[in-house]
């Protein structure tokens, strides 16, 4: 059998020969192109970029772990797409899609009204015969600070005395008893707060330790916000030795009812703080959830003890009911607008306040028809069902996930509405802010929503490239070892970064 092969250019025509060498100059000038294309080190769509790469191998995860996507921003062909219709958990990466779905269609000056109505006659004196009733509609900006706020306007307009109760209306969401234990064991953190359709400071209060002023070496510890029939109990020892480190891990924390007492309602509870304290650390703060399947047990508390530091006074109790029937508004509460809260949700990646959001929308269903409506330009559209799972709308979740190109392609459909300047607004900025304060990837020039579970790292989000463009970027790992990922992402955000 003959063998092909190209002929010497001895045998080539006379005539043919210029037009020959017009085409050899053509595709030695456009060799370094198509290289460029291909080349691992370059990061085509279809390899892996060699920072990455490296960084993969540094932290033992292997590439078949990792989905990539990377993209500019006004829809043009991937720059990188590896993996990226697998369907992987994001973590709080999936804070996007509910925030975004939010800015869509309620509008960045969306509030929330907490209404209050009053039953009996309120005499001149400031006694009301009746009871103060409170209807939540799922405000999840309702601080402590709020609270106080409100509760002093019903001392402005003339109430002192309540003879009845404070009547607390949940029912705008109809939720099961929420477990803060059951995601990961740890019950005391606020991430792990429930949702409630009157949220009061996230359910949580603060543990402030610091140097005593008043007591040179010493250690105070204070409680933010004060409960009522909750008391303090401190033996903290001042360490002059130890460095900060992991200072919380040294003490012990412990919320209890007080002993030897009933329970029944507002009985006395007690905090007890003990063991050694760094005064290296300064003054540090503790975020802690109170104890409870639902939030009625710390909203009493809160209320009844902040009516009391206004001088108000209250004869009955602070209790779930529902709103009268017929009753007109007394005052209405408004929260802050939507665009603050969908940014306190993303640069600090709040839980609770994003699956307030997220039933404030309806839920999964509402949320994922919004998702694919915006993205069905592209086709085919990357967020159907197999591509697009949520669950809670937090990401703290086992079951909610994403594909990296669903997700890239949502950021895309962002970029294009209304809502981009609130959503970019909200995003952390990498080496700055929020939650990536701490990065060093694109550290400027990257706006990216970031999440962590046990197996899980992501990063998603807009970054500024040295040409000029702007870049959608995804990464997700899923992997045992994905808590050391960080280098992993930051070499994308990077990579991304240096478009030229």
């Amino acid at each position: 059998m003959r063998s092909l092969r190209l002929s010497p250019a001895s045998r080539i025509p006379p005539a043919a020969r210029p037009t020959l060498r017009r085409l050899a100059w053509g595709l030695l000038l456009l060799w370094p192109f198509t290289s460029w294309a291909q080349s691992p080190t370059h990061g085509g769509p279809s390899s892996l970029p060699a920072p990455v790469t490296a960084a993969l191998q540094a932290q033992g995860i292997p590439a078949e772990a990792v989905s990539l996507w990377v993209a500019p921003v006004d829809g043009g062909p991937p720059r990188l797409q590896h993996l990226s219709e697998t369907l992987r958990p994001a973590a709080s990466v999936m804070k996007l899609f509910t925030t975004g779905a939010a800015l869509r269609t309620l509008g960045p000056a969306w509030t929330w009204q907490t209404d209050v109505t009053l039953t009996g006659t309120l005499r001149p004196d400031g006694t009301l015969t009746g009871s103060v009733h409170v209807r939540g509609s799922g405000d999840p900006s309702l601080r402590m600070e709020q609270v106080s706020l409100m509760l002093s306007r019903w001392r402005g307009a003339g109430l002192r005395h309540i003879q009845g109760d404070i009547v607390l209306d949940r029912t705008a969401f109809q939720l099961p008893a929420h477990d803060p234990w059951a995601f990961d064991g740890k019950g005391l953190r606020p991430y792990n707060a429930g949702p409630d359709a009157l949220l009061l400071n996230h359910q949580a209060v603060t543990l402030h330790l610091m140097p005593d002023a008043a007591r040179p070496g010493q250690v105070r510890v204070a409680m933010e916000p004060p409960l009522a029939g909750v008391t303090l109990d401190v033996e903290v020892a001042p360490d002059t030795r130890a460095g900060c480190g992991d200072w919380r891990a040294a003490l012990d924390l412990q919320l209890s009812p007080a002993p030897g007492w009933p329970q029944h309602h507002l009985s006395p509870w007690r905090v007890h703080v003990r063991g050694p304290y760094p005064l290296s650390c300064g003054a540090q703060t503790w975020p802690v959830l109170w104890p409870g399947a639902n939030g009625e047990d710390f909203a009493a508390r809160l209320l009844t003890q902040t009516w009391r530091q206004l001088g108000g006074e209250l004869d009955g109790q602070v209790r779930s009911g529902v709103w009268p029937a017929g009753a007109g508004i007394w005052q209405s509460w408004t929260s802050e607008p939507l665009a603050e809260v969908v940014r306190d949700i993303n640069k600090f990646s709040n839980n609770v306040m994003a699956r307030q959001l997220f039933l404030t929308l309806g839920g999964a269903e509402a949320t994922a028809r919004t998702v694919r409506e915006a993205t069905s330009t592209h086709a085919p559209s990357p967020c159907g069902s197999a591509q697009l799972v949520l669950d809670n709308g937090s990401g703290l979740s086992r079951t909610e996930g994403s594909t990296a190109l669903c997700l890239g392609q949502w950021l895309q459909a962002l970029w294009a509405s209304p809502a981009m300047p609130d959503l970019v607004a909200s995003l952390p900025l990498t080496g700055v802010d929020g939650t990536t304060r701490r990065w060093q990837g694109a550290a400027g020039y990257a706006r990216v929503k970031t999440g962590s579970l046990s197996g899980v790292a992501a990063v998603a989000g807009y970054v500024d490239g040295e040409s000029g463009r702007r870049h959608v970027v995804v990464g997700l790992v899923q992997h045992p070892g994905a808590a050391a990922a960080r280098p992993v992402l930051d070499a994308l955000l990077n990579w991304t970064r240096q478009d030229r």
